[in-house]
């Protein structure tokens, strides 16, 4: 999973900007998930780059998405709940995010009744402990 940190960053973003309105808290939840999937205090600089200079006019979320559909299925999951932690960090969830959301999760290659049945978790930081080690 290390090797898909851009895409997964990339995602994590597109929620954020999905709304239209780019929360501080946001942002700072992006950073604490980076952190914590690539075991650092901070952000890398790569990341920290990408973040500083993500366009969300050219954020395809179904492509990038998609470009993850092989993980397995519990990883599937868990970057639903990344997900929707950034759409949920600014205590406001709207159809934007929702359509966003739903997506990551087509992209993803989860069948419309898998998406149904989907139960949304909001994953903290503190669970994000070897994320980027499963494969």
């Amino acid at each position: 999973m290390r090797e898909h940190i851009d895409t997964i960053t990339d995602l994590l973003l597109g929620a954020a900007y999905a709304d239209k309105r780019l929360e501080g808290q946001e942002l700072a939840a992006i950073r604490s998930m980076v952190s914590k999937l690539m075991g650092t205090p901070a952000p890398p600089a790569a990341q920290e780059e990408r973040i500083k200079s993500f366009n969300p006019a050219k954020h395809d979320a179904g492509d990038a998405a998609r470009s993850l559909a092989a993980l397995p299925m519990a990883s599937k999951r868990k970057l639903i709940g990344l997900v929707a932690s950034v759409t949920e960090s600014d205590d406001e969830i709207d159809f934007a995010e929702d359509a966003y959301l739903r997506t990551v999760a087509e992209g993803l290659g989860l069948a419309e009744d898998e998406i149904a049945a989907l139960t949304i978790e909001i994953i903290e930081t503190d669970e994000l402990d070897g994320f980027l080690d499963e494969s």
